[in-house]
């Protein structure tokens, strides 16, 4: 959103040249604590109420929902997160780098990989971190003097070429509510995406060469593969098994490893995923790049699919 106002002032034209910043720290509490903080923007007093990690029961009732209607398996949701963590080992600020993970990390294994909330375990929270990213945005005439002052063409320059935005009710049960008379359960959740591809030229979700979803949960972006239509409704975990969304795939997912490998710094993280998206593209993202990327989907949310936020960062 900070990134939305930044482009709204240059192309105003009261500004050439906007920073745009996003900063956690968090560490200086314990989790149930920082919970509490983090909860606080899940309608306080309204839902997920008796929960002690609030959004972490709220993504349960994802999870139950889409094992109601589509039959999900927790198989597909551990396949998401050992890719984010396979990523993540090549991601030299990825909180979870240099961790050591077993199978047992990914099963129902109660000593590695217990009950967070409801039926989400371990493996399928993101981590929240400290942390933060900056990136600069500027006009074509500020992007056309750097490139002339550095003797590099325009056109090497990564820049925004479609974005999306959507809101909704805040409740969950007011979106699950309606979802049943839908082909996909969240349809704002798309019309954000559909509406950064026909900003930016492209008529389906092939033409991108790697996308960095908001993955807080690996029901997050089971979701998210979804709505990209990267599968019908319903069939995301056919792209997982046959391994369309690691880094050697068709359409790889989180080549940074996400908010489950590279962690959630709750302020930062969407100014993260464009940063990130900037070095795909600009061919500096060292271990984890993509090859040959010249146009990487954003999709960033918040509360429970309540705000919707999508870029397409390209050449």
């Amino acid at each position: 959103m900070a990134a939305f106002a930044g482009m709204r002032e240059i192309e105003a034209s009261y500004y050439d040249l906007v920073a745009i910043s996003g900063v956690e720290m968090i560490r200086n509490v314990d989790g149930q604590t920082a919970s509490r903080h983090l909860g606080a923007a899940a309608h306080v007093g309204h839902e997920a109420t008796a929960a002690i990690y609030p959004w972490v029961s709220l993504f349960s009732d994802i999870k139950e929902y889409y094992q109601e209607r589509y039959g999900l398996q927790d198989e597909h949701l551990a396949a998401i997160a050992k890719v984010n963590y396979s990523n993540a080992q090549r991601t030299p600020n990825a909180q979870s780098r240099n961790w050591e993970m077993t199978n047992d990390h990914y099963t129902n294994n109660e000593k590695h990989n217990p009950i967070v909330e409801g039926c989400l375990r371990k493996s399928d929270c993101g981590r929240v971190s400290d942390g933060s990213a900056t990136i600069l945005l500027v006009s074509e005439k500020y992007a056309q003097a750097y490139a002339n002052m550095h003797n590099i063409s325009l056109d090497d320059i990564p820049f925004v070429k479609g974005w999306g935005y959507k809101t909704t009710p805040i409740t969950l049960a007011q979106k699950l509510e309606s979802s049943y008379s839908t082909s996909l359960p969240f349809p704002h959740l798309k019309g954000a995406i559909d509406d950064t591809f026909r900003r930016a030229g492209i008529n389906e979700v092939s033409k991108l060469d790697a996308i960095e979803t908001h993955d807080y949960f690996t029901v997050s972006e089971y979701t998210a593969i979804e709505h990209f239509c990267i599968t019908a409704p319903g069939e995301a975990w056919k792209a997982i098994e046959n391994d369309s969304i690691t880094m050697t795939g068709r359409l790889p997912i989180n080549p940074s490893g996400g908010l489950i490998g590279m962690g959630h710094p709750v302020g930062a993280t969407g100014v993260r995923m464009l940063l990130d998206a900037y070095k795909q593209v600009a061919n500096k993202a060292g271990n984890y790049q993509v090859e040959d990327s010249s146009k990487i989907g954003i999709l960033n949310i918040g509360g429970s699919f309540t705000t919707v936020v999508s870029f397409v960062i390209g050449k």
